[in-house]
């Protein structure tokens, strides 16, 4: 059977999810729209989405032994695309949509900070370079955020949920495959330290003010994956011209996460937090200001900076702590940042949305804004 080093295995499981991912963020909401469901639903279909998304990482991410890891994330991927099918199916009646998409979301939710782990352990054990690995993810969602753009316009908006379940099959047939190097686990010498409950880790000052920093400046992307593509297409964008707005803002993270070792290694925690931060609220009051093409791609390149520097901060302090608290705290990290806020911030943002469009955005800057006093200037690491 064929073998992938971990650094090929970890790099084609980003690939292939975030394929998948670069259909299901932007048009998601274009599916939804295209089978009758309102601006109004779609944002609570969506925040609703973060919430299950934030159930599914709690609990697949207790995995405490780091080689159960693999077997479950292949597990969660076909999970999701049996999901999918039964969405597909449903979709005509909202009772039994919304426990289809619960599903959906608990299981495709699971596996993201599974893959985060699973890459993290390895940097910490074997020295994987993440920014390279985590890489292939972000080619994979301009790849698939491109290509489904261009697919739309030929077959329409009803293949929306085909060319995501493409994706999902392609990914769990290339993870099928073993890494060449399983991980080093002493399960012997645990401690009770080791057994920290997440309520515990996350009362760790450094720990608490970095969660809610980047829960702020990630959670503030909340109106641009609801509503921009829908926002922009209103403004008479074509759908292919949204897709490369997408595209730039991911060519942009390719080429942060390429050069990231080199770039930040010198970097203290706190200055990439206050730059991440600082760059979302450059970026939204620039949304919320203009409507203009050129203008609006190039603060989508501030989305290396929004997002990228903001995430490679987190991965990097959870990278540095002992390797039993690793899984539980990427499942802290993705659950309060990529879920539990992103959801509130969506909810809210959709009512908003319904009267004022650009003003949304104007509130996530205001969101993003105190993430600059709440990172921690000081920490024990060692980097």
């Amino acid at each position: 059977m064929i073998k992938l080093t971990p650094f090929q295995w970890s790099s084609f499981n980003f690939f292939g999810y975030y394929a998948a991912f670069g259909v299901l963020l932007p048009f998601l909401p274009v599916w939804l729209q295209h089978n009758n469901y309102d601006t109004e639903m779609i944002g609570v279909l969506i925040s609703l989405g973060y919430l299950f998304r934030f159930i599914g990482a709690m609990y697949f991410s207790r995995v405490s032994n780091p080689n159960k890891l693999i077997p479950l994330n292949r597990f969660l991927t076909w999970a999701t695309v049996v999901m999918l099918g039964v969405m597909a199916w449903v979709v005509g009646s909202i009772w039994l949509f919304l426990p289809a998409i619960a599903l959906f979301h608990i299981f495709n939710g699971g596996s993201m900070p599974i893959a985060d782990t699973i890459a993290s352990s390895w940097q910490q054990q074997i020295g994987l370079d993440y920014g390279k690995s985590r890489l292939f993810g972000s080619i994979a969602f301009v790849i698939g955020l491109t290509s489904t753009g261009y697919l739309i316009g030929l077959l329409g908006e009803s293949a929306i949920i085909g060319i995501l379940a493409g994706w999902l099959v392609f990914l769990g047939i290339g993870i099928s495959a073993n890494p060449t190097q399983v991980f080093n686990v002493v399960e012997s010498t645990e401690s009770k330290d080791d057994q920290l409950s997440y309520w515990q880790l996350f009362k760790v000052p450094n720990t608490m003010r970095m969660l809610i920093a980047i829960s702020l400046i990630q959670g503030s992307h909340a109106v641009y994956y609801a509503y921009s593509t829908i926002y922009w297409s209103s403004n008479g964008i074509s759908t292919q011209g949204v897709s490369l707005l997408w595209s730039s803002a991911v060519v942009a993270e390719i080429i942060i996460f390429f050069f990231s070792h080199k770039l930040f290694k010198t970097w203290k925690t706190y200055n990439l937090m206050l730059f991440s931060a600082l760059g979302a609220v450059v970026r939204w009051i620039t949304l919320a200001s203009t409507n203009e093409v050129i203008i609006v791609a190039m603060a989508q390149t501030l989305h290396a900076v929004s997002y990228v520097v903001g995430h490679y901060a987190m991965i990097r302090y959870i990278s540095m702590q002992t390797v039993s608290h690793i899984a539980k705290l990427q499942a802290l990290y993705f659950s309060l940042a990529s879920c539990m806020v992103l959801a509130l911030f969506t909810f809210i943002a959709g009512l908003i949305y319904q009267s004022s469009p650009t003003f949304s955005f104007w509130l996530m800057a205001i969101f993003a804004f105190p993430a600059i006093f709440i990172s921690p200037r000081k920490f024990e690491t060692r980097v």
